[in-house]
């Protein structure tokens, strides 16, 4: 029995078997160096990926318990292979054809390549069905768009008194069930680029080829001749409303049920693909690649037009309302220059509008580039935000709370020039409501994605290893650095080391090793897998998906570059701590790769003396804490560390220090302490120099001269210099 893995394909989670996902691998690595030379390649491999997902998961909703090598093959062959297209490329001369000719060869292409299929017995097909299967029974025998069948049928129901009930029983009991090959040809979508009501009218033009006004004319013909003929016959045969007869009329009634019951039946084109099978376009590789390459040059020349069309604005705004508002200015201080002070009023109220102006201008400008062109297609927003109501609030906190207050200083610098006054409050009580609604959007935001990190857990997973026999262990990292590989052009790559993004998965090189000293005479390693949810269920779950790579092999220890969070478990803190406990008197190196593929301060020895203290903090475990308390550790690469009985790493050729430059929560009160009593001895000994030269300066006065008080002074004076050396010694 083959082993059977479950994969995510472009956000699709599919079981396969082992064999076919090695097939699937090589499938998708030789369509990635057939089209490495290719503009736009990566969004190309994107919708291949997205296409061959949709159709296995197409053989698992079937009813299939995995996909096998067969379906690959069955995928390949229907989707095409590069041998394929290099050899049909080297036997067919390439010809130039016109752009807007696209979707007349692919359309001739696709019916050249489609197979016809024997026809043989009749059958309901099993596999697709959403009643008995009798519909796309019926289409498979005659090799059309099960949706036809489908609209016949539900016409016929609707419009024949249960005649199409009667009918769908009866085949459903006479015709036997068989699980049949899925349909490929050209299919009946509704198409949304080109609609008016429901875009029925232009699906059934690009089915059947035809232009799509015809169609509609189709369906309004009849509505028309209605409302013409009871136009002309109301004067002499009046009968009451008209709009009933026109709507409700035999002929119009059944063009109206019809476009309705094509309107409910019919899917709606939202794929590329789909579009393209609606064109009746064979969906494969080479058509994907065109379809890609050619949205490609139409957004570069959007952008282009819309960049064009904002500089000539821009210059006929400068030439008309900025020489009116000059001239307007100039006349407003012409009028009120009577004094300095005026005129320097008018200049700063000017100079205001001027700089507020711009600043407002460049502000909606950048708000709608964020709105219509960034946040939609923001990578990053399918990691942060979780369901519906997230993603509602977000869309909230951009258009209120962010875009009213300037929606609203724009409007009030406009009247503010036009000098245009209204007696009504309805304006400003509109924003102020709209502002209100953003506030509460930004609160059940914030509330919301706190409510997913409230909570803070690990798992510990222990790497199996064989104690080295010369009481070494060495640390390395044997994967390439990541990089950002994606399209998105305001992501610089040169200040995004370290983390990478892609429709399926987000790298971070959010890694740290921990060096602790072993409670025995052996090596052990630990990965430690950190995530925050909404508890602590939740987080565990979400830490236990996080993938990180390590092994274990003659003395060396290789780590990965990075850890990979999957977009279903979204970014909720997501971290990985490697900890190598060391035992007292062995050694352990760290390889030059670890200082090219993690931050330096990532390095960290386990801090003791922090323990007790962080545990009772505000009724938080110890390990929340360890992130950030560990002492940092100042190493070099292909040093050979002892484990000192301290818990500290000694390099044999010097010892090795902690610095505390780097530990953000520095305790000082030690440090106060001792300066305190510093300054304590230091006023002390500073009196008894000052006794001790006023008691000098008092015998001197007196005259005092007896033998025993002189012995007296020098006793004293003796003690005293002893006092005094003993606190200067104390105190240096």
């Amino acid at each position: 029995m083959k082993k059977i893995i479950n994969i995510n394909l472009s956000g699709r989670v599919v079981p396969i078997e082992d064999s076919a996902y090695e097939r699937l691998q090589g499938y998708i690595e030789s369509l990635r160096r057939y089209f490495a030379s290719e503009e736009g390649r990566d969004e190309i491999i994107n919708d291949i990926e997205s296409r061959i997902a949709e159709l296995m998961n197409e053989k698992v909703r079937k009813g299939a318990e995995a996909i096998t090598d067969t379906d690959i093959n069955e995928i390949m062959s229907s989707m095409g292979r590069p041998e394929d297209f290099e050899a049909e490329a080297a036997a067919t001369p390439v010809t130039p054809q016109p752009s807007s000719s696209a979707h007349t060869s692919a359309n001739t292409s696709y019916t050249q390549t489609e197979t016809k299929k024997t026809r043989g017995r009749l059958h309901r097909d099993s596999s697709d069905k959403i009643i008995g299967g009798v519909c796309s029974g019926i289409a498979y025998y005659l090799n059309i768009d099960p949706a036809i069948f489908r609209l016949l049928f539900a016409i016929i129901t609707f419009g024949g008194f249960g005649l199409g009930i009667l009918l769908y029983i009866i085949l459903w009991i006479i015709l036997p069930a068989k699980d049949l090959e899925g349909y490929s040809g050209k299919r009946l979508y509704r198409n949304p680029e080109d609609r008016i009501i429901g875009g029925v009218g232009s699906g059934l033009a690009a089915y059947f080829n035809k232009e799509t006004w015809v169609v509609r004319l189709i369906f309004v013909a009849p509505i028309l001749l209605n409302i013409i003929l009871n136009a002309l016959s109301w004067p002499f045969f009046h009968e009451g409303v008209i709009f009933p007869n026109i709507v409700f009329g035999s002929l119009s009634g059944t063009f109206v049920l019809a476009y309705i019951i094509l309107w409910i039946v019919l899917p709606e084109a939202k794929s590329e693909y789909q579009k393209m099978e609606m064109r009746g376009e064979k969906v494969d590789v080479n058509t994907i690649r065109q379809t890609v390459q050619d949205r490609t040059k139409e957004f570069g020349e959007e952008i282009k037009s819309a960049a064009t069309n904002f500089s000539q604005k821009a210059k006929e705004f400068s030439n008309t309302k900025g020489k009116a508002f000059a001239s307007e200015v100039g006349e407003v201080a012409r009028r009120t220059g009577v004094g300095l002070g005026h005129v320097i009023g008018v200049i700063f109220k000017a100079f205001f509008f001027l700089v507020a102006g711009s600043i407002a201008f460049g502000l909606f400008v950048a708000l709608l580039a964020l709105i219509f062109g960034g946040v939609g297609f923001w990578p990053l927003k399918n990691y942060v935000l979780n369901g519906f109501w997230q993603n509602a609030f977000a869309w909230g906190t951009l258009l209120f709370f962010l875009g009213i207050p300037l929606v609203a200083f724009i409007t009030w610098l406009i009247r503010r020039i036009m000098k245009v006054k209204s007696q009504n409050n309805y304006l400003g009580w509109t924003f102020g409501g709209l502002w209100a609604l953003g506030w509460v959007s930004v609160c059940l935001l914030v509330a919301s994605i706190m409510k997913d990190i409230r909570y803070y857990e690990r798992t510990e997973e222990p790497v199996s290893i064989v104690q080295p026999v010369n009481g070494k262990i060495i640390v390395k990292v044997n994967e390439a650095e990541i990089r950002y590989s994606g399209t998105w052009w305001w992501i610089n790559m040169d200040d995004h080391n370290g983390f990478d993004i892609d429709r399926d998965s987000l790298r971070m090189a959010n890694i740290k090793l921990r060096v602790t000293k072993s409670e025995d005479s052996n090596y052990h390693i630990k990965v430690w897998r950190y995530s925050a949810g909404t508890d602590r269920r939740d987080a565990e779950e979400r830490a236990k998906k996080i993938r990180f790579n390590s092994s274990y092999s003659d003395s060396v220890l290789n780590l990965g570059s990075g850890l990979v969070i999957d977009q279903g478990s979204k970014f909720r803190g997501q971290r990985v701590m490697v900890e190598i406990q060391v035992p007292v008197g062995k050694k352990i190196k760290f390889d030059k790769s670890l200082d090219e593929m993690y931050h330096p301060i990532n390095i960290r020895v386990y801090d003791q003396s922090q323990r007790g203290w962080r545990r009772s903090w505000g009724g938080r475990r110890d390990f929340e804490f360890e992130w950030d308390w560990d002492e940092y550790f100042d190493w070099e690469t292909n040093i050979d560390y002892t484990m000192g009985a301290d818990g500290n790493l000694v390099n044999p050729a010097k010892p090795a220090k902690k610095d505390e430059s780097n530990y953000r929560y520095q305790n000082d009160q030690e440090q106060t302490d001792r300066e305190n009593r510093k300054k304590e001895l230091e006023d002390e000994l500073k009196k008894i120099k000052e006794q001790e030269k006023t008691d000098s300066l008092i015998k001197k006065s007196n005259g005092i001269k007896q033998e025993s008080m002189d012995d007296n002074d020098e006793t004293v004076s003796g003690s005293a210099d002893l006092t005094g050396f003993s606190l200067a010694w104390y105190i240096n």
